[in-house]
């Protein structure tokens, strides 16, 4: 019977096939992945287990740290996902791991999209504009022919929306050139969470005055993540013991994200974990600027 835990093993294995560098953790994403870019998987036997907050963080830490994120999934409450469309929650891309597979493996692959039950295909829509221009149909006439609305055409020219596979199947037979566009990768929504508590947002205010963009971060191994000339990290933790406990898994994650990695405690006799710099929290109004903070991260850490 499938489980989380051989789904989880077949993206490894995947990915390791591919020479990716791989991390297996917990919490927002399930697997980091490094080769000449970064990748975020969350995994979930259904997709429909997917909640709010574990959509949030994996988009806020995918933004900050410029990683292409993905939920790989079977089936919904209803049916078995199709190997052949990308389908989308909580503005995330949704797969079958077969068509994950495929995406790594092949360097073009032609899906529809999915969303709000409607089936759509990205296309070339400058050159559908101009071919239409070439072949002397106004956009009402071609319009008509296809059995679209003159506003509808208007849109999919001026890639407002996309057209349906229908749609794209008519525009190519009629004016006789292929139109579709593989599907590309898409960066994170820039997105932003409010801390949790009171250390969360008081560390995310120093780290605002020192010109470090950043987000809380909810379900992750760190509790903010930044970014300015570099990508940063951050577990809080109130001691050394917590410090200690963590130290391996994030010095790990910054290795996989090219991204440096603090901890910022609010008591701790240690300077430094595992190679990872520990700053006290009464320390952070010293720092003037992030290039001052990144300075201090390449002095002590490994």
């Amino acid at each position: 019977m499938l489980d989380k835990y051989f789904l989880l093993n077949k993206i490894v294995n995947i990915l390791k096939k591919n020479q990716f560098n791989t991390f297996v953790t917990s919490g927002c994403f399930d697997i980091a992945a490094k080769r000449e870019f970064l990748i975020l998987i969350k995994t979930l036997l259904n997709v429909d287990a997917l909640n709010s907050e574990q959509s949030l963080s994996l988009r806020a830490v995918s933004h900050f740290l410029s990683a292409y994120p993905f939920v790989i999934s079977m089936r919904n409450n209803r049916e078995f996902l199709n190997d052949e469309i990308v389908y989308s929650r909580f503005e995330l891309p949704v797969i079958t791991p077969k068509l994950f597979e495929e995406m790594i493996e092949e360097e073009e692959i032609y899906v529809a999209e999915s969303s709000k039950g409607r089936h759509t295909t990205n296309i070339d829509s400058f050159s559908l504009r101009e071919k239409r221009k070439e072949l002397r149909y106004t956009i009402q006439e071609l319009a008509q022919q296809v059995g679209i609305s003159k506003k509808a055409l208007y849109e999919i020219e001026n890639k407002r929306v996309n057209p349906t596979e229908e749609t794209v199947e008519k525009l190519e037979s009629l004016l006789g050139v292929k139109f579709k566009l593989p599907f590309e990768m898409k960066a994170a929504k820039e997105t932003y969470l409010k801390p949790e508590n009171e250390f969360q947002e008081k560390v995310s205010k120093e780290f605002s005055r020192m010109g470090i963009d950043n987000s809380s971060v909810y379900s992750a191994p760190f509790e903010i993540v930044g970014r300015e000339r570099f990508s940063l990290i951050t577990n809080l933790s109130k001691n050394t013991a917590k410090i200690k406990r963590e130290a391996t898994i994030v010095r790990r994650l910054s290795g996989i994200f090219s991204s440096k990695a603090i901890f910022i405690a609010k008591i701790s006799h240690e300077k430094m974990v595992e190679g990872i710099p520990v700053f006290l929290e009464s320390q952070l109004p010293e720092i003037e600027s992030s290039r001052e903070l990144e300075g201090i991260i390449s002095e002590n850490e490994y």
